[in-house]
C-alpha cells in the first residue's frame, strides 16, 4: 500500500529554501518511503531514532540532508515531522 506524505511547517520550510537538486534528490527518496516507510533499501537510508516509544520516529538520510518522520499506521500517513542540513554528531537531540 501506498502511504500519504505530510510535510509540517517546519520541515516544509526548509525543502521550499533547498536548491532544484538537492529537492529533486529528496524527492526521489520520500516517493521511495512512501511504499514501505520502515524498510532500508538503495536510495533509501532509514533508521529508527531512540528515544521515541509513541509514534516511533524514524529518519531518512539523503546526502547530507536529513528527515525526521512517523508513520500512523490508521490512516496510512507519513508526518515529516523536521528536515534538516548534518553539520555534525550534535544535530540530534
Amino acid at each position: 500500500m501506498i502511504y500519504t506524505i505530510i510535510y509540517l511547517p517546519k520541515a516544509e520550510k526548509y525543502l521550499v529554501d533547498l536548491d532544484d537538486k538537492n529537492y529533486n534528490r529528496i524527492e526521489e527518496s520520500v516517493e521511495e518511503i512512501k511504499k514501505n516507510p520502515y524498510r532500508k533499501r538503495p536510495k533509501v537510508d532509514i533508521i529508527k531514532l531512540s528515544g521515541y516509544k509513541s509514534p516511533p520516529m524514524y529518519r531518512l538520510r539523503v546526502g547530507r540532508h536529513r528527515l525526521e518522520y512517523f508513520v500512523d499506521e490508521d490512516e496510512k500517513v507519513i508526518k515529516v515531522v523536521d528536515t534538516f542540513l548534518r553539520s555534525s554528531d550534535s544535530d540530534y537531540r
